[in-house]
């Protein structure tokens, strides 16, 4: 699964949705194109919060650039893993993309309450500068007999309802685009890391299917349906035992080994002939000089893939037994029934 790739793209869409926060933000400062306003402090309050600016376009420019330099960020070869410093630069764009997040949900929320308010213009009606949509609660953006109330700036609600929603899309848009890079940054992350974690997806998401009652219907038969089902889950399950129980075997010998960093000697693995003794010898852990803390990181984050990985093997263990059972027991018919050939 090419992560790097999908947040690179992820990262020139919200480098563009960005700069068109900001040129939309800075429109609003300039109604009919008139530069007065904006001097004599006659515009909206919401205008003046900055939303496409700071929030839909600084703050989500922070996550564009992260994403698309993913390809050249790296850390030390951490755990001893080739592709592991693309995977500490995935999970590290987590962080920018939950600041993305941070900037488009202000960016959202400022252009709802600026839609739902309307503009701040001068009435015929009162002879003053006022808010005349304000208890119509977004209501006058169906009613365009209303409109004209504003007299000054010319067509300042037609400006405003643009502008506002089209900061309102760009900023849902960022907001779905940094959503989506949460998901594929820890899956970049994590699954760079684990063998066989995507294939582990992968299996849970046709099993749940499975359990679903309208999954495809074989031999005209309930029971033989559910035979079938049952024997394709059980096969399944096998599939991520293997699955699950490599990468247990792969994070133990990991976390036997030890980290790669550099001590005195040089960048290797310092621990690798202590059959694992160094998790108890605290004091041989200054040895790694670089990366700072790396027996530590290594420790917590191997001790954490492993526990998950058994967790994985002890469900799809008890898949297969439960499976079983059913099929041998009784519970469904193993055979089609004569009546149906």
């Amino acid at each position: 699964m090419c992560f790097g790739r999908c947040a690179r793209c992820i990262g020139c869409k919200l480098l563009i949705l960005a700069l068109l926060s900001i040129a939309a933000n800075i429109l609003l400062y300039f109604p009919n194109g008139e530069t007065r306003f904006a001097s004599e402090h006659h515009l909206s309050k919401y205008v003046e919060c900055l939303h496409g600016i700071l929030g839909g376009g600084l703050l989500v420019l922070i996550p564009a650039a992260v994403f698309i330099g993913l390809h050249n960020d790296d850390c030390c070869g951490c755990f001893g893993h080739k592709n592991c410093g693309k995977s500490c630069a995935m999970l590290s764009s987590v962080l920018a993309a939950c600041v993305g997040i941070l900037g488009s949900g202000y960016c959202i929320i400022i252009s709802a309450l600026g839609l739902s308010q309307g503009p701040y213009c001068f009435t015929r009606v009162e002879r003053n500068w006022i808010y005349p949509f304000t208890e119509s609660s977004g209501g006058y953006l169906l009613d365009y007999n209303e409109w004209s109330k504003c007299q000054e700036p010319q067509n300042i609600v037609q400006w405003n309802v643009t502008l506002f929603s089209i900061l309102l899309v760009v900023g849902g848009i960022e907001f779905i685009l940094c959503s989506i890079q949460i998901v594929n940054g820890i899956l970049g992350g994590v699954c760079r890391l684990c063998c066989g974690s995507d294939e582990i997806l992968l299996l849970a998401i046709i099993l749940i299917a499975l359990e679903c009652n309208a999954f495809y219907r074989c031999c005209q038969s309930e029971s033989c349906n559910k035979t079938y089902r049952s024997f394709i889950s059980i096969v399944l399950a096998m599939l991520g035992v293997a699955f699950s129980g490599y990468s247990c075997i792969i994070f133990t010998l990991g976390l036997i080994q030890g980290p790669f960093c550099n001590s005195s000697s040089g960048w290797d693995y310092i621990f690798k002939d202590t059959a694992g003794g160094y998790l108890t010898d605290y004091s041989a852990w200054s040895q790694c000089a670089e990366p700072a803390n790396a027996v530590e990181w290594t420790i917590i984050l191997l001790s954490l893939l492993m526990t998950l990985s058994g967790l994985q093997l002890i469900i799809c263990f008890l898949k297969v037994a439960a499976e079983l059972k059913r099929t041998l027991c009784g519970t469904y018919s193993v055979f089609i029934q004569a009546g149906i050939l």
